[in-house]
């Protein structure tokens, strides 16, 4: 309700060209103090209340300097009234300035020595547990100065800069625990990562980096967990929303997953990742049609993306419709002429139809674009095997061999009783 009047009396300000005295006011004890400071140069009636009252807010703001600009400006129109408080304010800003200069010298055991003892003079005064807190700091003691950030946020709330102190700390731990990640150090990352968390509760980079490393060691339900509590704070975060669709495939819920990918999509519409996941996902389910329906969606949206294609033609290739297939492998090569794994299941596609020189042509050319690429070389095998070519046939499978998904099956063609009765036409 607060913020709702809040922002209806901001609207209202630029329709006119000043504020009363009272407006400010009513935003004050409404506590909307960010927005009463906000529209104090609007009050042109600047008297003693008006004094006053600014002090009051900046006070409320922990900015001492203009609290006291504006206590002088109210104790020039009654000295008597506000005596006692311009002396107890400017006793605080020289106790301050007391613990900074012992910090700015160096002594940072002292300046926390001394912020302590202020703690005791100005009980629950949220600049002397900043300050006390930014002495921490310096000492690199971050979880007293955690405790004393999050004090003076607590007992002062408007003042951003409280919050920033914490997120600053716990990004030097994220800042540790992506080094640990980058190493695969996972244990150690995890601890600087939760170490960061416990510092900062909301902190989502945190979230999501505990949530990429529970993945990583494939505990897929505690990342889609920890994931999630992050995403509840950034709903707008359409790729942590396809991180958790990942978990939720890896444990085998297509319709939580499904979910996720349907949110990715709706805050950003031309995801062709969170497209290609679900056409898969429809796949697995066995619904041909609305896998073709979402990947035709997807090459609409970028014609070069030649995994919606290979897709295609497997499914093509899968229903033996193999000019289908052909066709879409033309499409996927006219958008990206050098999509080496399309031109590896084109080769494919004309071993089957027994058109074995342009099975040849297609798998040269994708091991042209990329080299030793064993789907094409199992092709060109192929294709040179029937070709009579039989020592370009035995080198091709020998390469293709090297790959653990190709060894076993290439090994059989090369044994001899194998290869000769594939070559038998050759004689």
């Amino acid at each position: 309700m607060k913020n709702i009047f809040s922002l209806l009396f901001i609207l209202n300000s630029f329709l006119i060209s000043s504020v009363s005295f009272d407006d400010v006011e009513m935003l004050f004890i409404s506590d909307s103090i960010i927005e009463a400071q906000s529209m104090l140069d609007l009050v042109e009636e600047k008297d003693e209340k008006f004094h006053y009252l600014s002090y009051q807010i900046y006070y409320k703001l922990d900015d001492l300097n203009n609290a006291n600009k504006s206590l002088q400006l109210a104790l020039k129109d009654n000295p008597d009234k506000y005596a006692e408080e311009g002396a107890l304010l400017g006793e605080l800003i020289n106790d301050l300035k007391n613990v900074s200069k012992t910090l700015s010298s160096g002594f940072v055991l002292e300046a926390i020595e001394e912020a302590e003892l202020l703690l005791k003079k100005y009980k629950d005064n949220s600049i002397v547990h900043y300050r006390l807190g930014y002495a921490y700091k310096e000492n690199k003691d971050y979880d007293n100065a955690i405790v004393n950030f999050n004090k003076a946020k607590e007992l002062n709330p408007y003042n951003s800069l409280y919050q920033d102190e914490i997120t600053y700390i716990a990004n030097l731990e994220i800042l540790k625990g992506k080094e640990a990640y980058d190493v695969k150090d996972y244990q150690t990352a995890l601890e600087h990562f939760n170490t960061a968390l416990s510092y900062d509760p909301t902190n989502t980079s945190a979230m999501f980096r505990i949530g990429n490393i529970y993945y990583a060691i494939k505990d897929y339900v505690k990342a889609a967990e920890v994931l999630e509590q992050g995403v509840e704070l950034q709903p707008k975060n359409y790729k942590v929303l396809y991180m958790i669709s990942k978990c939720y495939i890896a444990i085998d819920d297509s319709d939580k997953a499904l979910s996720f990918l349907d949110k990715a999509i709706d805050i950003k519409p031309d995801y062709t990742k969170a497209f290609f996941e679900k056409a898969k996902l429809y796949k697995s389910k066995g619904d041909i049609d609305t896998t073709v329906s979402i990947l035709n969606e997807l090459i609409d949206l970028d014609s070069g993306y030649y995994r919606a294609y290979e897709l295609l033609m497997d499914l093509e290739i899968g229903a033996s419709n193999l000019d289908n297939a052909i066709s879409y492998a033309n499409k996927a090569l006219k958008a990206s002429p050098d999509a080496y794994t399309i031109l590896a299941r084109l080769a494919s596609v004309y071993n089957e139809k027994l058109d074995f020189n342009k099975a040849k042509d297609n798998a040269k050319l994708s091991l042209k674009n990329k080299r030793n690429y064993a789907p094409a070389l199992f092709e060109l095998g192929i294709a040179e095997m029937n070709l009579c070519n039989k020592l370009a046939a035995k080198d091709a499978f020998t390469k293709c061999k090297r790959d653990r998904n190709y060894r076993k099956t290439a090994t059989n063609y090369l044994k001899t009783e194998n290869f000769d009765y594939y070559t038998k036409h050759c004689e």
